[in-house]
Protein backbone atom coordinates (compact mmCIF):
# COMPACT_ATOMS: atom_id res chain seq x y z
CA UNK A 1 0.00 0.00 0.00
CA UNK A 2 1.32 3.44 -0.90
CA UNK A 3 2.28 5.98 1.77
CA UNK A 4 1.67 9.71 1.25
CA UNK A 5 3.73 12.27 3.21
CA UNK A 6 2.61 15.90 3.13
CA UNK A 7 2.50 19.18 5.01
CA UNK A 8 -0.74 19.25 7.02
CA UNK A 9 -2.83 22.12 5.65
CA UNK A 10 -6.48 21.29 6.28
CA UNK A 11 -8.25 21.27 9.64
CA UNK A 12 -8.61 17.48 9.45
CA UNK A 13 -4.92 16.92 8.67
CA UNK A 14 -3.86 19.10 11.60
CA UNK A 15 -6.32 17.35 13.89
CA UNK A 16 -4.88 14.01 12.76
CA UNK A 17 -1.43 15.29 13.81
CA UNK A 18 -2.61 16.31 17.27
CA UNK A 19 -4.51 13.04 17.85
CA UNK A 20 -1.59 10.92 16.64
CA UNK A 21 0.71 12.67 19.12
CA UNK A 22 -1.71 11.81 21.93
CA UNK A 23 -2.15 8.19 20.83
CA UNK A 24 1.60 7.54 20.80
CA UNK A 25 2.95 9.79 23.54
CA UNK A 26 0.18 9.39 26.13
CA UNK A 27 -1.73 6.20 25.43
CA UNK A 28 1.21 4.08 24.31
CA UNK A 29 4.27 5.59 26.02
CA UNK A 30 2.57 7.12 29.07
CA UNK A 31 4.18 10.53 28.58
CA UNK A 32 2.69 13.97 29.24
CA UNK A 33 -0.03 12.19 31.22
CA UNK A 34 0.64 13.44 34.74
CA UNK A 35 0.56 17.21 34.25
CA UNK A 36 -1.42 17.97 31.11
CA UNK A 37 -5.09 17.76 32.02
CA UNK A 38 -6.21 19.66 28.93
CA UNK A 39 -4.54 17.14 26.63
CA UNK A 40 -6.19 14.25 28.46
CA UNK A 41 -9.62 15.79 28.14
CA UNK A 42 -9.28 16.58 24.44
CA UNK A 43 -7.17 13.49 23.65
CA UNK A 44 -4.92 15.72 21.59
CA UNK A 45 -1.47 17.24 22.19
CA UNK A 46 -1.23 20.88 21.09
CA UNK A 47 1.03 23.64 22.39
CA UNK A 48 1.88 27.28 21.67
CA UNK A 49 4.42 26.30 19.02
CA UNK A 50 1.64 24.93 16.80
CA UNK A 51 0.16 28.39 16.28
CA UNK A 52 3.12 30.75 15.72
CA UNK A 53 4.31 31.90 12.25
CA UNK A 54 6.80 29.60 10.55
CA UNK A 55 5.38 26.34 11.89
CA UNK A 56 4.81 23.34 9.62
CA UNK A 57 3.41 19.97 10.68
CA UNK A 58 4.21 17.08 8.36
CA UNK A 59 2.01 13.99 8.36
CA UNK A 60 2.20 10.57 6.72
CA UNK A 61 -0.83 8.50 5.72
CA UNK A 62 -1.16 4.90 4.66
CA UNK A 63 -4.57 4.15 3.17
CA UNK A 64 -5.83 7.42 4.72
CA UNK A 65 -4.71 6.30 8.20
CA UNK A 66 -2.28 8.74 9.91
CA UNK A 67 0.90 6.83 10.76
CA UNK A 68 3.62 9.41 11.50
CA UNK A 69 4.19 13.14 11.93
CA UNK A 70 6.96 15.70 12.55
CA UNK A 71 6.93 19.42 13.36
CA UNK A 72 9.20 22.18 12.00
CA UNK A 73 9.51 25.57 13.74
CA UNK A 74 11.48 28.71 12.92
CA UNK A 75 13.03 30.67 15.79
CA UNK A 76 10.80 33.42 17.20
CA UNK A 77 10.46 35.71 20.20
CA UNK A 78 9.32 32.78 22.33
CA UNK A 79 12.20 30.60 21.18
CA UNK A 80 11.93 27.07 19.87
CA UNK A 81 10.24 23.95 21.33
CA UNK A 82 13.72 22.55 22.07
CA UNK A 83 14.34 25.45 24.49
CA UNK A 84 11.58 24.11 26.76
CA UNK A 85 13.69 21.09 27.66
CA UNK A 86 17.25 22.42 27.59
CA UNK A 87 19.06 25.75 27.89
CA UNK A 88 20.56 26.28 24.43
CA UNK A 89 21.75 29.85 25.13
CA UNK A 90 25.45 28.91 25.32
CA UNK A 91 25.17 26.75 22.20
CA UNK A 92 23.42 29.56 20.34
CA UNK A 93 26.15 31.99 21.39
CA UNK A 94 28.93 29.64 20.24
CA UNK A 95 27.23 29.20 16.86
CA UNK A 96 26.91 32.98 16.44
CA UNK A 97 30.61 33.45 17.26
CA UNK A 98 31.59 30.78 14.73
CA UNK A 99 29.84 32.70 11.95
CA UNK A 100 31.84 35.89 12.50
CA UNK A 101 34.60 36.44 9.95
CA UNK A 102 36.99 38.60 11.93
CA UNK A 103 39.40 39.02 9.01
CA UNK A 104 36.82 40.52 6.65
CA UNK A 105 34.63 41.95 9.45
CA UNK A 106 31.59 40.02 8.24
CA UNK A 107 28.89 39.02 10.70
CA UNK A 108 26.33 36.42 9.65
CA UNK A 109 23.32 36.05 11.89
CA UNK A 110 22.40 32.41 12.49
CA UNK A 111 18.88 31.27 11.67
CA UNK A 112 17.82 28.52 14.05
CA UNK A 113 15.03 26.07 13.34
CA UNK A 114 13.89 22.93 15.12
CA UNK A 115 12.54 19.58 14.10
CA UNK A 116 10.62 17.78 16.81
CA UNK A 117 7.39 16.16 17.98
CA UNK A 118 8.46 13.13 15.94
CA UNK A 119 5.71 10.53 16.23
CA UNK A 120 5.67 7.14 14.49
CA UNK A 121 2.94 4.57 14.93
CA UNK A 122 4.18 1.31 16.40
CA UNK A 123 3.40 -0.72 13.28
CA UNK A 124 5.53 1.54 11.08
CA UNK A 125 8.62 2.12 13.26
CA UNK A 126 10.69 -0.33 11.27
CA UNK A 127 9.80 1.47 8.02
CA UNK A 128 12.89 3.65 7.79
CA UNK A 129 11.80 5.02 4.42
CA UNK A 130 8.76 6.66 6.08
CA UNK A 131 10.91 8.31 8.75
CA UNK A 132 13.47 9.55 6.25
CA UNK A 133 10.76 10.92 3.94
CA UNK A 134 9.40 12.95 6.87
CA UNK A 135 12.83 14.44 7.46
CA UNK A 136 13.41 15.17 3.76
CA UNK A 137 10.26 17.27 3.60
CA UNK A 138 11.26 18.92 6.90
CA UNK A 139 14.70 19.87 5.57
CA UNK A 140 13.13 21.20 2.38
CA UNK A 141 10.93 23.47 4.49
CA UNK A 142 13.94 24.56 6.56
CA UNK A 143 15.76 25.38 3.32
CA UNK A 144 12.93 27.75 2.34
CA UNK A 145 13.15 29.35 5.82
CA UNK A 146 16.84 30.16 5.31
CA UNK A 147 18.00 27.91 8.15
CA UNK A 148 21.66 27.80 9.17
CA UNK A 149 21.35 25.44 12.16
CA UNK A 150 18.85 22.92 13.48
CA UNK A 151 18.21 22.41 17.20
CA UNK A 152 16.53 19.32 18.62
CA UNK A 153 15.91 17.82 22.04
CA UNK A 154 15.29 14.14 21.49
CA UNK A 155 14.64 11.09 23.60
CA UNK A 156 17.57 8.80 24.21
CA UNK A 157 15.93 6.10 22.07
CA UNK A 158 15.98 8.44 19.03
CA UNK A 159 19.61 9.52 19.43
CA UNK A 160 21.05 7.13 16.83
CA UNK A 161 18.40 8.11 14.26
CA UNK A 162 19.24 11.81 14.55
CA UNK A 163 22.96 10.97 14.57
CA UNK A 164 22.71 9.20 11.21
CA UNK A 165 21.07 12.27 9.72
CA UNK A 166 23.84 14.65 10.85
CA UNK A 167 23.03 15.78 14.41
CA UNK A 168 25.60 15.84 17.21
CA UNK A 169 25.04 15.54 20.97
CA UNK A 170 25.69 18.81 22.78
CA UNK A 171 25.42 17.60 26.40
CA UNK A 172 24.68 14.58 28.54
CA UNK A 173 21.15 13.12 28.67
CA UNK A 174 18.90 14.56 31.38
CA UNK A 175 15.70 13.19 32.86
CA UNK A 176 12.65 15.33 32.05
CA UNK A 177 9.72 14.74 34.36
CA UNK A 178 7.12 16.31 32.04
CA UNK A 179 8.11 14.06 29.16
CA UNK A 180 9.05 11.18 31.47
CA UNK A 181 12.13 10.32 29.44
CA UNK A 182 15.85 10.95 29.16
CA UNK A 183 16.29 13.91 26.79
CA UNK A 184 19.42 14.83 24.79
CA UNK A 185 20.18 18.28 23.30
CA UNK A 186 21.40 17.97 19.71
CA UNK A 187 22.59 20.38 17.01
CA UNK A 188 23.21 20.09 13.27
CA UNK A 189 24.61 22.63 10.79
CA UNK A 190 21.89 22.92 8.20
CA UNK A 191 24.16 22.33 5.22
CA UNK A 192 25.06 18.94 6.73
CA UNK A 193 21.48 17.68 7.06
CA UNK A 194 20.50 19.22 3.72
CA UNK A 195 23.33 17.30 2.08
CA UNK A 196 22.05 14.11 3.73
CA UNK A 197 18.57 14.77 2.31
CA UNK A 198 19.39 16.20 -1.12
CA UNK A 199 23.12 15.72 -1.75
CA UNK A 200 22.73 13.28 -4.64
CA UNK A 201 19.70 15.14 -5.97
CA UNK A 202 21.75 18.31 -6.36
CA UNK A 203 23.85 16.43 -8.91
CA UNK A 204 21.02 14.63 -10.72
CA UNK A 205 18.03 17.00 -10.52
CA UNK A 206 17.96 20.42 -12.13
CA UNK A 207 18.25 23.07 -9.36
CA UNK A 208 14.99 24.52 -10.66
CA UNK A 209 13.10 21.52 -9.27
CA UNK A 210 15.15 21.19 -6.08
CA UNK A 211 14.95 24.86 -5.08
CA UNK A 212 11.24 25.15 -5.74
CA UNK A 213 9.83 21.79 -4.69
CA UNK A 214 12.09 20.22 -2.04
CA UNK A 215 9.79 21.28 0.78
CA UNK A 216 6.54 22.25 -0.93
CA UNK A 217 5.24 19.04 -2.38
CA UNK A 218 4.11 15.67 -1.12
CA UNK A 219 6.22 12.54 -1.13
CA UNK A 220 4.84 9.18 -2.16
CA UNK A 221 6.24 5.77 -1.23
CA UNK A 222 5.34 2.83 -3.49
CA UNK A 223 5.99 -0.87 -3.04
CA UNK A 224 7.47 -3.12 -5.72
CA UNK A 225 4.90 -3.86 -8.43
CA UNK A 226 2.53 -1.07 -7.38
CA UNK A 227 0.96 0.89 -10.25
CA UNK A 228 1.14 4.67 -9.85
CA UNK A 229 -1.17 5.42 -12.77
CA UNK A 230 -2.51 3.52 -15.76
CA UNK A 231 -2.69 4.37 -19.43
CA UNK A 232 -5.82 6.47 -20.09
CA UNK A 233 -6.17 7.50 -16.43
CA UNK A 234 -6.91 11.22 -15.91
CA UNK A 235 -3.70 13.25 -15.69
CA UNK A 236 -2.85 15.81 -13.04
CA UNK A 237 0.49 15.56 -11.24
CA UNK A 238 4.09 15.18 -12.34
CA UNK A 239 6.61 13.11 -10.38
CA UNK A 240 10.35 13.22 -9.65
CA UNK A 241 12.05 10.00 -8.53
CA UNK A 242 14.05 10.39 -5.32
CA UNK A 243 14.82 6.68 -4.92
CA UNK A 244 14.07 3.45 -6.77
CA UNK A 245 12.97 2.57 -10.32
CA UNK A 246 9.78 3.24 -12.29
CA UNK A 247 8.81 1.50 -15.53
CA UNK A 248 6.88 3.55 -18.11
CA UNK A 249 4.97 1.23 -20.46
CA UNK A 250 2.35 1.53 -23.17
CA UNK A 251 -0.09 -0.88 -24.82
CA UNK A 252 -0.89 -0.67 -28.52
CA UNK A 253 -4.33 -1.26 -30.06
CA UNK A 254 -3.71 -5.03 -30.09
CA UNK A 255 -2.89 -5.14 -26.37
CA UNK A 256 0.85 -5.71 -26.74
CA UNK A 257 2.83 -3.97 -23.98
CA UNK A 258 5.99 -2.01 -24.73
CA UNK A 259 8.27 -0.48 -22.10
CA UNK A 260 9.07 3.07 -23.16
CA UNK A 261 11.67 3.66 -20.46
CA UNK A 262 12.97 2.53 -17.09
CA UNK A 263 13.49 5.60 -14.91
CA UNK A 264 15.56 6.05 -11.77
CA UNK A 265 16.72 8.67 -9.28
CA UNK A 266 16.51 12.22 -10.60
CA UNK A 267 14.15 11.45 -13.48
CA UNK A 268 10.97 13.47 -13.97
CA UNK A 269 7.88 11.96 -15.59
CA UNK A 270 4.18 12.63 -16.09
CA UNK A 271 4.95 16.32 -16.54
CA UNK A 272 2.80 16.85 -19.64
CA UNK A 273 -0.26 16.27 -17.46
CA UNK A 274 0.62 19.50 -15.65
CA UNK A 275 -0.14 21.54 -18.78
CA UNK A 276 -3.07 19.73 -20.34
CA UNK A 277 -6.08 17.73 -19.24
CA UNK A 278 -5.44 14.79 -21.56
CA UNK A 279 -5.52 11.22 -20.19
CA UNK A 280 -2.25 9.48 -19.34
CA UNK A 281 -0.54 8.14 -22.45
CA UNK A 282 1.30 5.37 -20.56
CA UNK A 283 1.34 3.29 -17.37
CA UNK A 284 3.82 3.92 -14.54
CA UNK A 285 4.75 0.91 -12.37
CA UNK A 286 7.22 0.61 -9.48
CA UNK A 287 9.96 -1.89 -10.40
CA UNK A 288 11.42 -1.60 -6.89
CA UNK A 289 10.38 0.20 -3.71
CA UNK A 290 10.15 3.82 -4.85
CA UNK A 291 10.12 7.27 -3.24
CA UNK A 292 8.60 10.02 -5.37
CA UNK A 293 8.27 13.78 -5.08
CA UNK A 294 4.75 14.69 -6.20
CA UNK A 295 4.72 17.91 -8.24
CA UNK A 296 1.14 19.11 -8.05
CA UNK A 297 -0.33 20.87 -11.06
CA UNK A 298 -1.95 23.78 -9.22
CA UNK A 299 1.17 24.64 -7.23
CA UNK A 300 3.47 24.41 -10.24
CA UNK A 301 1.28 26.67 -12.37
CA UNK A 302 0.91 29.18 -9.52
CA UNK A 303 4.68 29.26 -9.06
CA UNK A 304 5.32 29.79 -12.79
CA UNK A 305 2.74 32.60 -12.91
CA UNK A 306 4.53 34.37 -10.05
CA UNK A 307 7.95 33.82 -11.66
CA UNK A 308 7.49 33.77 -15.48
CA UNK A 309 11.26 33.58 -16.06
CA UNK A 310 11.17 30.02 -14.73
CA UNK A 311 9.15 28.93 -17.75
CA UNK A 312 12.45 28.73 -19.62
CA UNK A 313 13.60 25.94 -17.30
CA UNK A 314 10.46 23.96 -18.07
CA UNK A 315 10.85 24.42 -21.83
CA UNK A 316 14.47 23.21 -21.67
CA UNK A 317 13.35 20.09 -19.85
CA UNK A 318 10.55 19.36 -22.32
CA UNK A 319 12.80 19.85 -25.37
CA UNK A 320 15.30 17.37 -23.94
CA UNK A 321 12.55 14.80 -23.37
CA UNK A 322 11.25 15.23 -26.93
CA UNK A 323 14.74 14.64 -28.38
CA UNK A 324 15.06 11.45 -26.31
CA UNK A 325 11.67 10.21 -27.52
CA UNK A 326 12.57 10.95 -31.16
CA UNK A 327 15.82 8.98 -30.87
CA UNK A 328 14.02 6.04 -29.25
CA UNK A 329 11.36 6.01 -31.98
CA UNK A 330 14.01 6.00 -34.73
CA UNK A 331 15.87 3.06 -33.17
CA UNK A 332 12.71 0.99 -32.69
CA UNK A 333 11.42 1.71 -36.18
CA UNK A 334 14.53 1.26 -38.32
CA UNK A 335 17.18 -0.64 -36.30
CA UNK A 336 17.73 -4.41 -36.30
CA UNK A 337 17.10 -6.35 -33.09
CA UNK A 338 20.73 -6.35 -31.88
CA UNK A 339 20.87 -2.55 -32.25
CA UNK A 340 17.67 -2.23 -30.24
CA UNK A 341 19.14 -4.27 -27.39
CA UNK A 342 22.30 -2.19 -27.50
CA UNK A 343 20.30 1.01 -27.39
CA UNK A 344 18.26 -0.28 -24.43
CA UNK A 345 21.48 -1.17 -22.55
CA UNK A 346 22.82 2.26 -23.42
CA UNK A 347 19.81 3.97 -21.82
CA UNK A 348 19.98 1.58 -18.87
CA UNK A 349 23.60 2.49 -18.14
CA UNK A 350 22.76 6.21 -18.22
CA UNK A 351 19.98 5.61 -15.67
CA UNK A 352 22.09 3.35 -13.43
CA UNK A 353 23.51 4.49 -10.10
CA UNK A 354 26.99 4.02 -8.56
CA UNK A 355 27.32 1.16 -6.10
CA UNK A 356 27.74 2.62 -2.59
CA UNK A 357 30.50 0.08 -1.82
CA UNK A 358 32.19 0.15 -5.24
CA UNK A 359 31.87 3.61 -6.86
CA UNK A 360 33.33 2.35 -10.16
CA UNK A 361 30.48 -0.16 -10.47
CA UNK A 362 27.03 1.02 -11.56
CA UNK A 363 23.79 -0.77 -10.72
CA UNK A 364 20.48 -0.82 -12.58
CA UNK A 365 17.64 -2.56 -10.75
CA UNK A 366 16.17 -3.93 -13.97
CA UNK A 367 16.40 -7.45 -15.38
CA UNK A 368 16.28 -9.05 -18.86
CA UNK A 369 12.47 -9.11 -18.96
CA UNK A 370 12.22 -5.33 -18.53
CA UNK A 371 15.05 -4.71 -21.01
CA UNK A 372 13.30 -6.91 -23.59
CA UNK A 373 10.10 -4.88 -23.31
CA UNK A 374 12.09 -1.67 -23.63
CA UNK A 375 13.90 -2.90 -26.76
CA UNK A 376 10.81 -4.55 -28.29
CA UNK A 377 12.62 -7.88 -28.68
CA UNK A 378 12.39 -11.35 -27.14
CA UNK A 379 13.83 -11.92 -23.66
CA UNK A 380 16.18 -14.66 -24.93
CA UNK A 381 17.79 -12.14 -27.31
CA UNK A 382 18.49 -9.81 -24.39
CA UNK A 383 19.98 -12.67 -22.37
CA UNK A 384 22.22 -13.56 -25.33
CA UNK A 385 23.51 -9.96 -25.48
CA UNK A 386 24.01 -9.84 -21.71
CA UNK A 387 25.93 -13.14 -21.78
CA UNK A 388 28.29 -11.75 -24.43
CA UNK A 389 29.02 -8.67 -22.32
CA UNK A 390 29.32 -10.84 -19.21
CA UNK A 391 31.91 -13.06 -20.93
CA UNK A 392 33.92 -9.92 -21.75
CA UNK A 393 33.85 -8.93 -18.08
CA UNK A 394 31.78 -5.84 -18.79
CA UNK A 395 28.78 -6.65 -16.62
CA UNK A 396 27.00 -9.12 -14.36
CA UNK A 397 23.26 -9.67 -14.15
CA UNK A 398 20.41 -11.50 -12.42
CA UNK A 399 16.67 -11.58 -13.04
CA UNK A 400 16.28 -8.19 -11.40
CA UNK A 401 19.66 -6.39 -11.49
CA UNK A 402 22.35 -5.45 -14.01
CA UNK A 403 25.78 -4.49 -12.63
CA UNK A 404 27.98 -2.55 -15.06
CA UNK A 405 31.63 -3.27 -14.22
CA UNK A 406 33.43 -1.02 -16.71
CA UNK A 407 33.00 2.50 -18.00
CA UNK A 408 31.67 2.56 -21.59
CA UNK A 409 32.88 5.00 -24.24
CA UNK A 410 30.82 6.88 -26.83
CA UNK A 411 31.04 5.80 -30.47
CA UNK A 412 30.71 8.01 -33.53
CA UNK A 413 26.91 7.81 -33.57
CA UNK A 414 26.48 8.67 -29.89
CA UNK A 415 25.88 5.20 -28.46
CA UNK A 416 27.87 3.92 -25.49
CA UNK A 417 30.27 1.04 -26.14
CA UNK A 418 32.06 -1.06 -23.56
CA UNK A 419 35.84 -1.22 -23.63
CA UNK A 420 37.44 -4.61 -23.98
CA UNK A 421 38.76 -5.85 -20.63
Amino acid sequence: MSVVIKVARTAKELDDVFKLRYDVYVREKQRFSSNDIESRLSQRIVDQFDSIPGVANIIAYENNIPIACLRVNKDSEIGLPSDMYFDFSKIRSNVADSLVNKTEHIIISPVFVSGGMLVIGKKWRNRRTVIYALFKIAFGIMHSLGATHVLATVSESSKSLYGRIGFEEMDKPEWNEAVKDMMIPMLAPFDKVFKWAFGDDKQSINPFWLDNFSGRFERLLLSTGEVLFKQNDPGGNAYAIDDGWISISQKDHTGNEMVLSNLSKGDLFGELAVFDSEPRSATATAITNVELIVIQREKLLTMVKKNPEQMGELLQHFSKRLREMDAMTMVRTFSPQKARVKYALNRLWVASEPDSKQPDVRIAKVGPKQIAKSACVREDEVIEALEIEKAKGNLEYTKSIVRFLVLPTTNDIGLLEFDEP
